[in-house]
């Protein structure tokens, strides 16, 4: 078990989890987790996010959804197999 002590920062109690915990959680920098109080215990219990498409690109730099030349000159080929049916 890991012993933390509660820290101020600004006008917040920041309480750190330590790297091994994190990682053994497989949790990173962002993480959401549910606060609750039972029987006098603190309990913090990760949040399982739903993974869609939208949360995966959310973060992805917006240049990156522009298309280029090359992508329209793929995009208008012509099928060479049975990839339309």
């Amino acid at each position: 078990m890991a012993s933390v002590a509660i820290r101020q920062s600004g006008g917040a109690n920041i309480v750190s989890i330590p790297k091994a915990i994190v990682n053994t959680l497989g949790l990173q920098v962002g993480s959401q987790l549910d606060l609750s109080i039972k029987n006098g215990q603190i309990i913090l219990t990760p949040v399982e996010e739903e993974v869609t498409l939208e949360s995966l690109l959310d973060g992805s730099p917006k240049e990156c959804f522009k298309v280029t030349d090359e992508d329209k000159e793929w995009l208008e080929m012509p099928a060479v197999g049975k990839e339309v049916l």
